[in-house]
Formats: C-alpha cells, sequence, structure tokens
C-alpha cells in the first residue's frame, strides 16, 4: 500500500485516489499518442479524401464518450491528494498534476474547437454534402462535437487545403496533448512513490 498507517481511515480512499490519479492521466496519454502516431499516419497515407473524412470526423466524435471522464477523474484524485498531503513537496506535484490534467479542458474549448477542429468538421461537411451529411451550427457556449464550432477564418483555411492536410495538422497538435498528460502521471506517480507519512 500506497498510505501510510497513521490514518487508517484515510488509507482505502487515497488508495483509491492514488490509482486514479496515476491511470486516468496515463490512459488518456496512451490514447492521444496512438491517434496521433499509429491512427493518423495510416489513414493519411491510404484514404481517399472521401474515406477520410468519414474514418476522421468519426475518430474525432469518439473520444467525447471517454475522455470528460478521464480527465475529470484524474483531475479531482490529483487535487483531492495535494489537499490531504502535509508535505509541500508532494503538495506541489499532486496540485501541478492536476493543473496540467484540468488544462485539457480549456485548451480544447479554446483553441482546438474554434481551429483545427472546426476546420475538420467544416471540411468534412464540404466533402460529404452530396451524401447528405449536414451538421447544426453551435448553440450555447459550450461548443459540440456534432456541430459546428469553426471560425471564419478557420473555415476559410479549410476550404483552401485538403483533408489530410487538416488531419495532418490535428494529429500534430493532438500530439501535445498527450506530453502534457504523461507530464502529469509522472508527477503524480513520483508523489505517490514518495507518500509515506504524508497523511494529514
Amino acid at each position: 500500500m500506497f498510505v501510510s498507517t497513521n490514518s487508517s481511515s484515510y488509507a482505502l480512499p487515497i488508495c483509491i485516489a492514488q490509482v486514479i490519479g496515476i491511470t486516468a492521466p496515463a490512459i488518456y496519454s496512451s490514447l492521444t499518442f496512438a491517434y496521433s502516431y499509429m491512427v493518423v499516419p495510416p489513414l493519411v497515407a491510404h484514404a481517399p479524401p472521401r474515406l477520410l473524412a468519414k474514418q476522421w470526423i468519426q475518430a474525432y466524435q469518439y473520444p467525447a464518450t471517454f475522455v470528460p471522464p478521464l480527465i475529470i477523474s484524474g483531475t479531482i484524485s490529483n487535487a483531492a491528494l495535494a489537499y490531504f498531503s502535509t508535505s509541500l513537496g508532494i503538495r506541489m506535484m499532486y496540485g501541478t498534476a492536476a493543473l496540467v490534467i484540468w488544462s485539457i479542458i480549456p485548451v480544447t474549448l479554446l483553441y482546438f474547437e474554434p481551429n483545427v477542429n472546426g476546420a475538420g468538421k467544416w471540411k468534412v461537411q464540404q466533402i460529404l454534402k452530396d451524401e447528405g451529411y449536414t451538421m447544426q451550427e453551435q448553440e450555447g457556449v459550450l461548443p459540440s462535437p456534432t456541430a459546428h464550432t469553426a471560425s471564419p477564418e478557420a473555415r476559410k483555411w479549410a476550404e483552401s487545403v485538403e483533408m489530410k492536410d487538416i488531419v495532418k495538422k490535428w494529429a500534430r497538435l493532438n500530439a501535445g496533448r498527450y506530453a502534457v498528460t504523461a507530464l502529469a502521471t509522472v508527477l503524480s506517480a513520483v508523489a505517490t512513490c514518495n507518500w509515506r507519512g504524508a497523511l494529514i
């Protein structure tokens, strides 16, 4: 067990938080790495534009079912561990891990969606419009993977490039997110390995 025995009532919840605090960002990081370096390259290399559009939109929309639980659980677990630790060093590591994991959400919503994500959705509609594929404009504040979110500039860019160019850029930017959560995983793991005696 990672937890100290000086407060047995906290032992199980802390242990669970430690497991989630490491595994949630690790799973997210692994999946994001796989998307950028294992899924996208063969699609871009071999799929014609129409097929690539269908493959990318499905690959882009599917993570909406599992990314929020990973990000939220990883953030809450590391934040709780930071709160309950009496060691400043361990508290800093857990707190930084929590902030780093949480940063995925605003970066995705405020940067990815109006830019490369939105451009991809706009391009998909242009390519598949003769098949009746349409997507509604975003309504409300929070962007949706099933609604148009691209800024006017992103839409103009999407119309001037090929689908593979958008997908390549998406994969390149997406790789940055795996690096961020990999850092969070390491911070959480190091803090957990040094946890003994750090409980309130």
